[in-house]
């Protein structure tokens, strides 16, 4: 990453961080699942999340704490991911869009989870891969990505292919102002030690702030999850819708 970086042209310090973004979420549901528990857990989930973009690419990441609240004993969960994308487009100089499609990039991320009352290493994920942007009408951003993933932690289990469409879609109704934004995974199978997994979060906001005079900080909405074989064990499912919370800044 250094020696990426140094062979970069240097740029100003007032074009060098272009945008940036910061979020804090509050989400409930009940009935989501747990293996080896026949009961449907109740859990409140407050997430922290912030994405910046700068000369030569952007940065996101996100950090959940859960807390388990019916179901199972009380128990609190950290998960946590981590993105750099790399703009071919901003590197190079050159216009790299073509028909739907805005630019390249070269994407590499870690995922990591923690058990807070258990005494065993957590969850460890590596991916790396490349990102296409696209430019689609009504939408802020779509952007996929195209990974190889290595998960080394609890065990290793060699690698797959994952593919995450992410996206934000803002349109109004009425005098209402609103947004459709998300993302999903789409995670191949790891050799006989994880099915294929596919996880959903779409979000839908209303954005309530925008009535006080105080607009795109103050959200209220809906988060569905659907996971398809969570944490890669055949047969387990989460259809769970959540009330949200959002403060932005």
């Amino acid at each position: 990453m250094g020696l990426l970086l140094s062979t970069l042209p240097t740029s100003s310090h007032a074009d060098f961080l272009q945008w940036s973004n910061t979020e804090i979420q509050y989400l409930h549901g009940a009935h989501f699942n747990e293996p080896f528990n026949p009961n449907d857990i109740s859990q409140s989930i407050i997430t922290v999340t912030h994405a910046h973009g700068w000369a030569y690419g952007r940065n996101f990441f996100f950090m959940d704490t859960l807390f388990t609240e019916a179901g199972q004993a009380a128990q609190t969960h950290l998960y946590g991911e981590a993105y750099s994308t790399f703009s071919l487009g901003k590197i190079s100089g050159l216009d790299l869009s073509y028909g739907i499609i805005k630019d390249f990039g070269l994407t590499a991320g870690i995922n990591l989870g923690e058990r807070m009352d258990s005494r065993h290493s957590g969850f460890r994920a590596w991916l790396y891969g490349v990102t296409v942007d696209f430019d689609l009408p009504g939408f802020t951003y779509f952007n996929v990505d195209f990974l190889r993933q290595r998960v080394t932690e609890t065990e290793d289990m060699g690698t797959s292919w994952q593919i995450t469409p992410v996206w934000q879609w803002p349109f109004a109704i009425g005098p209402t102002k609103w947004s459709f934004e998300g993302f999903a995974d789409f995670i191949a199978q790891k050799g006989n030690h994880a099915a294929r997994q596919a996880l959903a979060q779409p979000q839908l906001r209303l954005d309530i702030g925008d009535w006080f005079g105080y607009q795109q900080h103050l959200y209220l909405g809906i988060e569905y999850q659907y996971w398809h074989n969570k944490y890669g064990i055949k047969g387990l499912h989460d259809n769970v819708p959540q009330a949200l919370v959002v403060w932005k800044f």
